[in-house]
């Protein structure tokens, strides 16, 4: 009896490498970020000399490459120096003052329980580990704007940035967020202390989507297996969904596993193509079960009125819901959409009134209404 997984060993011509297309993947090389990663540089080298690095403030729409280009500039001062260490948090895992504190805390070598304790000795245990540390800890909270909602974010920098008064221990923070008037948000004692250096991510270009594709596929296709035009659909793809180059990414990584299950010997625009349906259709399956009342409702609001501003899509809401949310929690409801690929959010500029976001359905219309109908 032959060996069920021996054909996918035996006949992939395809992948020379999938793992160049896999979502947490840090690249040597990222194309058309050299500027960023200049800043991200500079705002850190201070560490070098034993010096305190300059906290960071990074925004940008999703798949701008914010957290990869995070990870990079890391990687690369921990292999340069031994005098700084860096710890990753995602805002949507670690989403209380106790969970980000107890990472921190165990990060430094000191195991913390998950539960039992408080907070606020979680915070002294914390200052315990760092009189035992001869590194500087940077600490990076990814999409941070998940804390606003549960007042939580105040609190949380609060605590990372009283840590001076207490030792001589210093902390680098990178924050990163969606939402470039995050900090705006924070309590007014918190910005003034954390003074941090701002760096936009612009969306990527659909010339810089394909540079950016076809470096990932240089590595992780054989030659000469993608079909004419795949990459340059992708591109297209992506540049239409705010430039948004995950979303090509992780098509291509799907096309390719099409391709290897129907024995093909390259991959097929049609194969892209049915790949971006599947990545809608089972996102939307994945996320509907857990979405709730409101989050119904602004999504039927948008089937009806697509590309709509935030301010105008609140007031659409405020109409309908007997009891609407608070304009934060609306803000969070829809980074949360965002973050589920269910909408796709892109900044506008209203002159004189500041800045604003255009919202839109990122998935098909069809089968959201289908669902909304079942539900």
């Amino acid at each position: 009896m032959s060996n069920a997984f021996s054909k996918f060993v035996k006949d992939n011509k395809i992948f020379r490498d999938e793992r160049y297309l896999y979502p947490e993947f840090v690249p040597e090389t990222l194309p058309h970020r050299d500027s960023e990663i200049d800043e991200i540089a500079f705002a850190l080298q201070p560490v070098l000399k034993g010096g305190k690095p300059q906290n960071i403030f990074v925004s940008g729409v999703s798949g701008t490459g914010k957290t990869v280009t995070v990870k990079s500039v890391l990687r690369q001062l921990e292999e340069f120096s031994d005098r700084a260490k860096s710890v990753y948090l995602n805002c949507f895992e670690f989403k209380t003052r106790y969970s980000i504190l107890s990472k921190i805390t165990n990060f430094l070598g000191h195991p913390v329980p998950r539960r039992g304790i408080a907070a606020d000795e979680v915070f002294d245990q914390m200052l315990n580990a760092l009189k035992k540390i001869d590194f500087t800890p940077v600490i990076v909270l990814d999409e941070f704007d998940q804390l606003i909602e549960k007042d939580e974010a105040s609190k949380i920098l609060y605590d990372l940035l009283r840590v001076s008064d207490y030792q001589k221990s210093r902390f680098g923070l990178i924050i990163l967020s969606n939402d470039s008037e995050l900090i705006t948000k924070l309590d007014s004692r918190v910005k003034s202390s954390l003074n941090s250096q701002a760096i936009e991510f612009k969306p990527y270009t659909p010339q810089q989507l394909k540079d950016i594709l076809k470096e990932r596929c240089k590595y992780a296709f054989f030659d000469n297996v993608l079909g004419k035009d795949v990459i340059n659909v992708a591109a297209a793809h992506a540049a239409k969904n705010n430039g948004d180059a995950r979303i090509a990414i992780e098509a291509l990584l799907k096309a390719g596993r099409l391709a290897v299950r129907e024995n093909s010997p390259k991959v097929s625009v049609e194969q892209l193509k049915k790949a971006f349906n599947l990545t809608e259709t089972r996102q939307l399956q994945k996320s509907f079960p857990s979405l709730d009342f409101n989050e119904k409702i602004l999504l039927k609001i948008l089937t009806e009125k697509d590309k709509i501003n935030s301010g105008d899509l609140f007031e659409e809401y405020k109409k309908i819901s007997k009891e609407p949310l608070t304009e934060r929690s609306f803000r969070s409801k829809i980074s949360r959409l965002e973050k589920l690929k269910l909408v796709k959010t892109m900044p506008v500029e209203k002159g004189i009134h500041g800045k604003t976001r255009k919202i839109s359905l990122f998935i098909e219309k069809k089968e959201l209404l289908q669902k909304l109908e079942q539900a």
